[in-house]
């Protein structure tokens, strides 16, 4: 496929003028295939970015997976480079060496060796990015290189490199324009990051058939959650159990709660144990002591009103069942609200805008039981839904709920914390990345 003709910007040039140029020299803003790719890595001599490199694909939890295999493998003494995506705030929030941000020069340099030698083969914005996490990951000589998924998994540009490791958070319904309908043919797309003789992490509890066929094919048996490796939580601790490359099961206790979810966190340390890099019980207990991620139920404080704001990017049914799991389980939120009272748990106020192919209709049934007021916004962009939209759905889908729409995610933000302010109410933003960048800024951590 040709690309229009664009100028490239100087190598010298601004990350900004550089993310511009690679969000227009392709004609689609995505295009899943690996062959035009691979031609530019193989002009670039771009083979592997680390000696061991651990692949996460998932509907839900890549994020936390990875954050928690850098947190781990950093106190373990290891350099990592960490590739994932969305980003909130920055671009750079993507690529991260050694725990740190790249900086721009690092990245725009990357940036002006892969178009250098890219024609005559475009790449999306995607690939373009993906190229460049590669080459910086073996620039910096890394130990491991921790790569998230972007979409789907068999056709995704992270899926040019051979996995050491490969990890499944779970299976839910998304992407399915692209992906195909159904968890069977997610599922298929997603399990083709998987390589034979490789170990391959399961953290879905009911995997599509479609998975376990992928498996069996390549002689893999899945390391499943429950099965080979799990949680034991109390109070205040839990406990991992699961198995060495060896066969030999493998404790680790008395470990921290960390503020991510508990399923992407053991699979994380299971695939480390896969590869016989899980560290001592003292060292596991600092790197999850206090561990989070930016957008998964993040505890921030507004600047203003100095009410209590969870971000959290739920975009699809599944993540947004487990957000309100989170919410009822940290604030003991009842199963039907009840007219405000003195002493009880407090309000919920809830921003929402999404993209406009997200299945709101469910997402915002999964969270009425806990919501009290619906605050609706729209962000800027092609696939985004307007406001306009947004309430329609949600007042057809919640006739009886309290629906507030506003023109823009900032004026529904500002409402949810100044309206009653002598109530005790929390504000939850979710809906999308977008959503969360909208405000990020107006808070700061809790």
């Amino acid at each position: 496929m040709t690309a229009s003709h664009h100028v490239a910007p100087r190598s010298d040039a601004s990350l900004d003028a550089w993310l511009a140029y690679i969000s227009q020299i392709h004609p689609r803003e995505i295009e899943l295939g690996l062959e035009r790719l691979s031609k530019v890595a193989q002009r670039l001599g771009l083979s592997r970015p680390a000696p061991v490199v651990i692949t996460v694909a998932g509907t839900n939890g890549k994020g936390s997976t990875v954050k928690t295999l850098e947190a781990v493998l950093t106190a373990s003494g290891y350099s990592t480079g960490a590739y994932t995506s969305p980003h909130i705030l920055r671009f750079n929030e993507r690529i991260r060496v050694r725990g740190e941000e790249a900086a721009d020069g690092e990245i725009v340099a990357c940036f002006a060796r892969i178009e250098a030698v890219r024609e005559p083969e475009s790449l999306s914005y995607f690939e373009f990015t993906t190229l460049a996490a590669l080459l910086l990951f073996a620039d910096k000589c890394v130990d491991c290189a921790l790569l998230e998924v972007g979409l789907g998994g068999r056709l995704d540009a992270v899926n040019l490199i051979d996995p050491d490791c490969c990890i499944i958070t779970n299976i839910a319904l998304d992407h399915e324009d692209w992906l195909g309908k159904g968890r069977e043919n997610i599922g298929a797309e997603k399990a083709g990051i998987l390589r034979a003789d490789t170990p391959f992490v399961l953290c879905d509890r009911d995997p599509p058939t479609s998975v376990m066929a992928s498996a069996s094919f390549l002689a893999l048996t899945p390391i499943a959650i429950e099965a080979q490796f799990s949680a034991h939580e109390s109070a205040e601790y839990w406990c991992f159990q699961g198995v060495a490359r060896n066969g030999e099961v493998i404790r680790r206790d008395t470990l921290p709660i960390p503020n991510l979810f508990l399923d992407n966190v053991v699979g994380a340390l299971q695939a480390l144990a896969c590869l016989d890099l899980l560290p001592s019980d003292e060292v596991l207990r600092c790197a999850l002591n206090d561990l989070g991620l930016g957008g998964r139920f993040e505890k921030r404080q507004d600047l203003i009103s100095g009410r209590l704001v969870i971000l959290d990017a739920a975009h699809n049914v599944a993540a947004a069942e487990l957000l309100a799991r989170r919410l009822k389980a940290t604030f003991s939120v009842p199963e039907t609200r009840l007219p405000i009272e003195v002493g009880r748990t407090p309000a919920i106020r809830l921003v929402l805008a999404a993209m406009a192919d997200k299945n709101i209709e469910d997402i915002v049934r999964a969270l009425d039981p806990l919501v009290d007021i619906w605050y609706i916004a729209a962000f800027e962009g092609s696939r985004a839904a307007g406001a306009q939209e947004i309430h329609t759905r949600v007042s057809t889908a919640l006739p009886k709920a309290v629906i507030r729409p506003y023109d823009s995610v900032l004026s529904a933000y500002r409402a949810a914390c100044n309206d009653q302010p002598d109530e005790h109410a929390i504000i939850v933003v979710t809906g999308s990345f977008h959503t969360l960048a909208e405000v990020a800024a107006l808070s700061d951590l809790d």
